[in-house]
């Protein structure tokens, strides 16, 4: 059974804070909703959302509400927004013992495209594939077209531009109907289909204009109207021509610290959204007093420890196989040397305030897995195949170690992320030992085995076939590796997750273990960030991404469409201008997504971009070059295009993140060859050089509160040349990177504070 309400007008329905209102401050500041709340984005006929992803009880809820032509229905569990929302943007007010929560609701983004193909219908089936469907052509064939056309599909599509490929009997064609295409990166070329949105001279945009100490202003272009809030609760606004005026509450002078968020809209279209971060109510407009629980201006860096520097020669213990190369083993890094480099200031000369390290847990002690060409096993020096959950590989060190790490690490103003496996564990682990049934089947109905099916069985595929994946739907295994990640912010005091193989792991996993996460935040009194990998769609990741399940995911779209503009001549600057529309709308304008160069899956970018490695191999190419060539940086044009892919992640919104050795230009081929032992001495000229460029890049963003919470516009968009700016009230910064003849593989920032 469930209550079913109807919306009823915003006059009644929505209570609105105002400077005036003298609701109890202790009562608002003990807030039933913890962190800001995600938007609701409404999907088709009726939209699910999860009560306990917002609050912690769905007892504490008497009532609902809309301003806008939404029924609400609600049961224990879920509610039900039944109808589509008349407007781009409204509001849902839930009252929990008596206190009026609002949440942001969007209007579906998505319309029917008909995709038709002319094409003679000389093929038995015909499917297409591409950045709509996660490039999985299983569920989208195409048949004979009402409109004409020998075949076609309807498709529910957000408006932008989408690469795709038909597939023809179970090969890939090029669409003969569609001369539009782009480089794929790797050789080759896709079609482009594009759905087109509100005509772009009409998009509604705001922007942060001035503020005073009860009052902020914000400034807007073709904006009927906005929604702002104080934390989780809707403030007054008042529009002034295309001014808009919204009033600081007085009691948010009594919380240390708190965000009004905007978001705009006009008939058609919502806007960008701007987020302010005030200190005791006043408007934040110095960096220097944002601190690590302003997740929005974090700089990380990625080790992973075997790799980083062996600081304890004692621990050296490699796997004693001669099935092993030597590219597989063990290289000595370990916890006691990641802790040397914070005391001897390397992060701090870089700016980092945030480093993330690779599994620490203990794994087997002998070989395990086989690459052919050349013939070799391999260590768990990487760390992700787990034969426990909650110990130290001796290897890597000692409990005492990793508290140490953590001490000096917090000590000198840094963050540290654990890398933690939850999806499988590797066939020594007790768990499986103990508990055969608490994992997925290896072999499929069809008697084909389950092993790398990332796409038509990702909640249950298995990495290998040592390596099987948990039955995470089952609670009691759910509850076993949830209490096994808490352990490592409980007995140790580590400040967030980077969760591997997050798509693989179902909903329910994520939701137990973020609830769970939160108790643990409010009790430290700190926000345990955590950030997931997921290859796929930007709406498959985004699925993992919500107020009641991970606060970011790694942005590996953008990387795609990053990776060839910046490493190759021919690739159009347009392309970074279309992925960044695709992200900051999808994921918002201050979202907490990771930005990266590189990481320990990806050959390294400067392989790529002194010609070394091609684009368009399989992944076990890349890997088979980085066993048998000595791969070396060729061309030091290279150094330019990597100090300008850091250009770019420093000055977007979301998190750059650093892989270790970018930062002085490694290169190398596919793992294990894009994992070789961090460098510190010797370094070429160039290689100091981009270290100190890197370092200007990182003291630019950690100084620049428009960087961090600035609102985000391309200015100049072309085949060689993209402009932007980002402003944050009166502190503006505007990067243009240039690739054409005269500035080949350069950038501009300028920096203005009136």
């Amino acid at each position: 059974m469930y209550t079913l309400i109807k919306s009823i007008g915003l006059a009644v329905s929505v209570f609105i804070l105002a400077t005036g209102c003298s609701k109890n401050t202790t009562t608002l500041e003990d807030s039933k909703l913890f962190g800001l709340a995600s938007p609701i984005q409404l999907v088709g006929d009726t939209t699910v959302v999860v009560i306990a992803d917002y609050f912690e009880s769905p007892l504490n809820i008497d009532s609902v509400v809309s301003d806008d032509a939404i029924q609400i229905a609600f049961d224990t569990t879920n509610l039900y927004l039944l109808s589509v929302s008349s407007k781009p943007l409204s509001n849902l007010t839930v009252y929990a013992e008596g206190i009026p929560y609002a949440i942001l609701v969007k209007g579906s983004k998505t319309k029917k495209y008909h995709f038709d193909v002319s094409i003679k219908p000389n093929y038995v089936t015909l499917k297409i594939k591409g950045e709509f469907n996660n490039w999985n052509s299983s569920k989208s064939e195409l048949f004979p077209s009402v409109h004409g056309s020998p075949y076609g599909i309807v498709l529910n599509l957000k408006p932008g531009k989408y690469q795709y490929k038909l597939i023809a009997d179970g090969k890939e064609i090029d669409d003969p109907s569609n001369p539009v295409t782009i480089s794929n990166g790797m050789g080759g070329f896709n079609n482009v289909l594009e759905v087109s949105g509100p005509p772009k001279e009409l998009t509604p945009s705001i922007v942060t204009e001035s503020f005073s100490t009860n009052e902020i202003v914000i400034s807007s272009v073709h904006t009927d109207n906005i929604y702002a809030y104080w934390n989780n609760f809707r403030i007054e606004t008042k529009k002034e021509g295309n001014n808009f005026k919204l009033v600081i509450p007085v009691f948010a002078r009594n919380i240390n610290r708190s965000h009004i968020r905007i978001f705009g809209y006009n008939q058609d279209a919502v806007s960008n959204d701007l987020l302010i971060p005030l200190e005791k109510g006043n408007v934040i407009t110095d960096a220097k007093k944002l601190n690590n629980n302003d997740w929005h201006s974090s700089i990380m860096y990625f080790m992973m420890v075997d790799r980083f520097v062996d600081g304890d020669k004692s621990n050296n213990h490699p796997v004693n196989d001669p099935a092993i190369l030597s590219k597989a083993q063990y290289y000595g890094g370990d916890i006691q040397g990641i802790t040397q480099k914070i005391k001897s200031g390397y992060f701090r000369d870089l700016h980092i305030n945030t480093i993330w390290v690779s599994p620490i847990t203990q794994n087997p002690i002998d070989a395990w897995g086989q690459f052919h060409d050349p013939e070799t096993k391999f260590s768990g020096y990487h760390g992700y195949w787990p034969v426990t959950s909650t110990t130290v590989d001796f290897r890597l060190g000692s409990e005492a170690d990793v508290k140490e790490m953590l001490s000096v690490a917090h000590q000198n103003g840094l963050s540290v992320l654990l890398d933690y496996v939850a999806n499988h564990v590797h066939e020594q682990h007790s768990v499986y030992q103990q508990h055969k049934d608490w994992v997925t089947p290896l072999y499929l109905p069809d008697g084909s085995m389950n092993t790398e099916r990332w796409d038509d069985h990702r909640l249950t595929t298995w990495f290998d076939t040592f390596l099987p994946t948990l039955n995470l739907e089952n609670p009691k295994v759910a509850d076993f590796m949830i209490d096994s990640a808490l352990f490592w912010v409980t007995h140790y005091d580590f400040d967030g997750f980077r969760h591997d193989a997050t798509k693989h792991i179902p909903e329910n996993f994520w939701r137990n273990l973020s609830k769970k996460v939160k108790l643990v935040s409010k009790e430290k009194e700190k926000y345990i960030y955590q950030i997931g990998e997921t290859y796929g769609t930007h709406d498959l990741i985004n699925s993992y991404i919500s107020t009641g399940m991970l606060d970011a995911q790694f942005d590996f779209n953008m990387y795609d469409k990053a990776l060839p503009v910046f490493a190759k001549e021919q690739a159009s600057m347009t392309q970074l201008a279309d992925a960044l529309e695709a992200s900051l709308t999808t994921y918002g304008y201050h979202h907490l997504m990771g930005n990266i160069t590189g990481n320990q899956d990806k050959p390294r970018f400067m392989g790529y971009a002194d010609g070394s490695l091609p684009f368009d191999l399989p992944g076990q190419e890349y890997k088979r070059i980085g066993w048998k060539q000595d791969i070396t940086v060729q061309d030091n044009l290279a150094y330019k295009k990597m100090a300008m892919f850091n250009a770019f992640n420093m000055t977007i919104p979301g998190i750059p993140i650093i892989y270790y050795g970018d930062e002085i230009g490694m290169t190398g081929a596919g793992d294990p060859d894009n994992r070789r032992m961090m460098r510190f001495e010797n370094l070429s000229k160039e290689e100091m050089a981009l270290q100190k460029e890197i370092a200007k890049l990182t003291t630019l963003r950690k100084d620049n509160m428009a960087l961090l919470y600035g609102d985000f516009s391309i200015l100049e968009n072309t085949e060689n040349r993209l402009t932007y700016k980002r402003k944050y009230f009166s502190n503006e910064v505007t990067v243009t990177l240039h690739k054409d003849a005269r500035n080949p593989w350069s950038y501009d920032i300028q920096v203005k504070n009136k």
